[in-house]
């Protein structure tokens, strides 16, 4: 089993779910929300997500399972 196929099934498992949102995608790169909120403004440094529910500022940001594996498994640890 590859990395990526390794944080599907452990993400799924942990999660029950099929997508994160901003606080659980936090929590598993060790990042604050408000790290995470700028990768969303600035483009970079978080997984492809999707805005869902309705209106423009009642959007939420969720992070499909899939798109966080892969994030990760393309991401070097730096110590």
């Amino acid at each position: 089993m590859n990395d990526y196929e390794q944080f599907v099934r452990d993400l799924k498992q942990t999660y029950k779910k099929s997508t994160l949102t901003i606080s659980e995608l936090a929590n598993e790169l060790g990042q604050s929300i408000a790290t995470i909120r700028r990768g969303i403004k600035n483009g970079k440094g978080v997984p492809k997500y999707r805005r869902v529910g309705g209106g423009v500022t009642r959007q939420a940001v969720v992070f499909p399972i899939i798109n966080v594996a892969k994030f990760l498994s393309q991401t070097e640890e730096v110590y």
